[in-house]
């Protein structure tokens, strides 16, 4: 089963990035401490409530996930100010196999707390699904996998930023058309009040 169109902001300063997307179909999965949220990855325990071999076989199994983070809008001004280079980037709208990844919606709340009964081997990928309300408005779905570095995807469309210049438009355009002409390029001005 597939996933509703999520979307993964790029900018494209690293155009040999976004060449790889679009030709391999793939995203980078990520070790979680190479994410931007300084408290990613934390879970409060009380003395007595987590054994140190509990804490450490989490801190093992945190770093063996790999993640994609993408988000559910494709719209959000703040998603395009930080992520797409001053909307000079792209939105890749994009389907997940749910089949073959774990794919979960964030939880925006507290952080997560953890007791040695509530260890198990989903425990590590809980953590890293759950996210302080401040990052809301991201409305990130996050891909999880191990053993491996990146996510096979189904890309549908690809959203130009506002700010994107013309020769960044002209060379997208002409990338997209000659590796997948089925790939939509919609400008984030056809839906976004500027």
């Amino acid at each position: 089963m597939m996933t509703e169109i999520l979307y993964k902001y790029r900018s494209l300063q690293n155009f040999k990035n976004f060449v790889d997307i679009i030709l391999k179909n793939r995203l980078w999965a990520s070790k979680y401490k190479n994410l931007n949220d300084p408290m990613e990855g934390q879970y409060y325990y009380q003395d007595g409530e987590l054994n140190r071999d509990i804490r450490n076989r989490l801190l093992e199994e945190k770093g063996t996930l790999r993640l994609c983070s993408l988000s559910k809008v494709r719209d959000n001004q703040l998603m395009w100010s930080h992520y797409t280079n001053g909307q000079r980037g792209v939105a890749i709208g994009l389907r997940i196999d749910e089949n073959l990844f774990n794919v979960r919606p964030i939880q925006y709340d507290e952080i997560v707390s953890i007791r040695n009964q509530d260890f198990n081997d989903q425990t590590a990928t809980e953590i890293l699904s759950d996210k302080l309300e401040v990052w809301n408005y991201e409305e990130e779905v996050r891909v999880f996998v191990r053993d491996q570095n990146f996510i096979e995807i189904n890309i549908e469309e690809i959203i130009t930023g506002i700010a994107m210049s013309n020769a960044d438009f002209g060379l997208v355009k002409e990338l997209i058309e000659k590796v997948n002409p089925n790939i939509k390029i919609i400008k984030a001005e056809t839906f976004m009040n500027n």
